[in-house]
């Protein structure tokens, strides 16, 4: 399938890009959408997600940039499977609101700030490196799906993951983020 075209066909709308988007990366979304539910989400909880990861993809075909639809199709999944576990949490008191305003928008800016900054350091680790983390933490990806699909034995992903861990942690402590733990 030429990504390039069927991106073109998904933005003029044509009803055969969506089928053959579907066709094609039905799977891929399944099996992100299950990672991240870790049983948590029921098969009709899983298939709805899917037809709306597809139609928000149909949507904003506009917004994906040539080369990046695997990588925009896994985003969306990932951020529609979060969002319905966060919709799974108990509500919050309406007089306790404001205060968590407050305290999710410094929260925010702060996941932000440490987003940008491990996006850099992930970027600056050997291409393999930063390819087994991002499919380890961003795409969930299991040990052995890594080392399938990157013709790497299950072992030398473990080793990379562990390697690539510290590298982070110490280009993140030199950028002035430190890790805190609890002594018990």
């Amino acid at each position: 399938m030429r990504e390039r075209m069927l991106i073109s066909q998904l933005r003029t709308k044509d009803p055969s890009a969506l089928r053959k988007l579907i066709d094609y990366y039905q799977c891929y979304v399944v099996s992100i959408i299950r990672n991240i539910g870790r049983g948590a989400l029921n098969e009709n909880d899983t298939e709805e997600l899917a037809a709306d990861v597809f139609l928000a993809v149909w949507q904003t075909a506009d917004k994906i940039q040539e080369g990046k639809l695997q990588p925009y199709i896994a985003a969306i999944a990932r951020n529609k499977a979060k969002s319905r576990l966060r919709s799974f949490k108990e509500s919050v008191p309406l007089e306790d609101t404001i205060v968590i305003e407050a305290a999710d928008l410094q929260e925010e800016v702060e996941h932000t700030l440490l987003a940008e900054a491990l996006r850099d350091a992930i970027d600056s680790l050997p291409k393999q490196d930063g390819e087994v983390l991002i499919r380890y933490y961003y795409y969930y990806q299991q040990v052995l799906e890594i080392a399938q699909e990157m013709g790497l034995s299950s072992s030398a992903v473990k080793v990379r993951l562990h390697r690539s861990r510290n590298k982070l942690k110490q280009l993140l402590i030199e950028r002035g983020y430190t890790y805190e733990t609890e002594s018990i």
